[in-house]
């Protein structure tokens, strides 16, 4: 038996006007096991090292091109045999009903649904624990908001019979939270850009893009 291990990204924000992002998106990254990924990872922040590049950590938006590209080289090749899968779940923020709005409510809503894609594709039979990380949120209401709808997911209407932790750390601690960001990049890049480099890079691995107001015609602003 095995841990499922689910690694959570975020793109876009909370802002519901034309100043705002135009796509709010959550992303999950799950495997049980992926354990070369590892050995390439440092392999390769060594490798970037030894050229004179200090790098704490891969982030998409942050890192240089030649830097990005060696990154995605990697996860393309694990994201062909499938030791990951990725599932995502992609809201027009100005199909938001303004009922909906509050962070409470809006962001609960997208992990939920996010969650039910992921254990859709990932059934649980053959694993004994579940371990759901995401990068440092930057509040603690958000951190709570976080907390509270995994936890009643898997309690409620998951009904997991499995043990399962909760892990807010920051993205530099784990090379899935780094791969994590970097697949969420390259989705939205593809939703918001048409760019779609980065997004052939992990396609073989996504199960879902699921555009959760897609059948509203309705624009609020």
């Amino acid at each position: 038996m095995a841990s499922l291990n689910i690694f959570i990204d975020e793109s876009g924000n909370f802002d519901f006007s034309v100043r705002g992002t135009k796509y709010f998106l959550l992303t999950a990254v799950s495997t049980t096991g992926c354990a070369d990924l590892f050995s390439e990872f440092f392999e390769l922040k060594h490798r970037l090292a030894a050229s004179g590049l200090e790098l704490e950590e891969f982030h998409a938006t942050e890192n240089k091109q030649a830097v990005r590209d060696e990154m995605y080289k990697m996860i393309e090749r694990h994201c062909e045999h499938q030791c990951l899968t990725i599932d995502s779940v992609i809201a027009q923020k100005n199909k938001t009903n303004p009922s909906i709005r509050a962070d409470a409510v809006f962001y609960a809503k997208m992990l939920q649904t996010l969650l039910q894609w992921v254990f859709k594709h990932r059934p649980t039979t053959d694993v004994d624990r579940i371990l759901v990380w995401a990068a440092r949120i930057g509040t603690n209401k958000k951190r709570g908001l976080f907390e509270k709808t995994i936890k009643g997911y898997l309690s409620n209407e998951l009904n997991a019979r499995h043990p399962y932790h909760l892990f807010i750390h920051s993205a530099a601690s784990h090379p899935m939270l780094q791969v994590a960001d970097y697949c969420s990049w390259a989705i939205i890049k593809k939703w918001k850009d048409a760019e779609l480099r980065p997004y052939s890079k992990i396609h073989h691995a996504v199960l879902t893009e699921f555009e959760i107001f897609r059948s509203r015609t309705k624009q609020y602003y």
